[in-house]
C-alpha cells in the first residue's frame, strides 16, 4: 500500500481494526489471541488503546479471582451504578469504573485510603508482583482494612478492596505494562 509503518507511527484509531477486535477476529494477534481473551473481546468491545489496556490487564488470574471482571463490565454497560465512597477513591478508580485493575491503583488506595507510606505501598506492590510466592499479600490484610476503616471507609468496602487486591497476588498488571501490550495489539 506504499505505507512505511513502524510501531511508532501505526494508526491507533482504525475503526475496521477495532471492528475485527470486537468480533474476536484476533487469531495470531499478540495478547488477544487466547480463548479467554477472545471470549472477552465481544463483551468489552474495545474501541481505543485504553480499552485494550484494560482488556489485557483484566483477563488475568488476579482480576478474575479478585472479582473485578463482572463488576467492571456491568458498570461499563450501565447495568450497575458506579459509586465511589470518597473523592480520593473516585480520583484513583474513575477511569476503571470504580474497580482496581492496575497495581498502581492498589498502591494509591493503600496510601490515600489506608494510610500507607509510599515505602509501605511499594512493599505492597512487590508482594502483588510476586505471584509465585503465594500468600505474600495476606500480610497486608490487617493494616489495609484497619487503615481504611480508621479513615472512614466501611468494613464491607475495606474487605472488598482487600479481596480485589488479594487477587493481584495471582498475577495482576501494572498499568504501564498493560498499555505497552495494548500498543503492540
Amino acid at each position: 500500500y506504499g505505507l512505511n509503518l513502524t510501531l511508532a507511527n501505526v494508526p491507533h484509531d482504525d475503526e475496521k481494526v477495532y471492528d475485527m477486535i470486537c468480533e474476536a477476529d484476533t487469531l495470531g494477534v499478540f495478547q488477544i489471541e487466547s480463548r479467554a481473551q477472545m471470549s472477552m473481546l465481544p463483551r468489552l468491545k474495545p474501541r481505543n488503546v485504553d480499552d485494550l489496556a484494560i482488556e489485557v490487564a483484566m483477563v488475568r488470574p488476579g482480576p478474575i479471582q479478585g472479582d473485578m471482571v463482572h463488576p467492571y463490565l456491568r458498570r461499563r454497560d450501565g447495568i450497575d451504578p458506579i459509586e465511589y465512597p470518597s473523592k480520593d477513591i473516585e480520583e484513583i478508580l474513575k477511569r476503571t469504573k470504580g474497580v482496581p485493575l492496575f497495581q498502581e491503583q492498589a498502591m494509591e488506595i493503600a496510601i490515600r485510603a489506608a494510610g500507607y507510606t509510599p515505602a509501605e505501598a511499594d512493599v505492597l506492590r512487590r508482594n502483588m508482583a510476586t505471584f509465585k510466592a503465594k500468600g505474600e499479600i495476606s500480610q497486608h490484610r490487617k493494616k489495609l482494612t484497619e487503615g481504611m476503616i480508621k479513615n472512614g471507609y466501611t468494613e464491607e468496602f475495606a474487605g472488598r478492596v482487600f479481596k480485589q487486591l488479594e487477587g493481584f497476588g495471582s498475577y495482576g498488571f501494572p498499568e504501564s505494562h498493560a498499555i505497552s501490550f495494548a500498543y503492540l495489539v
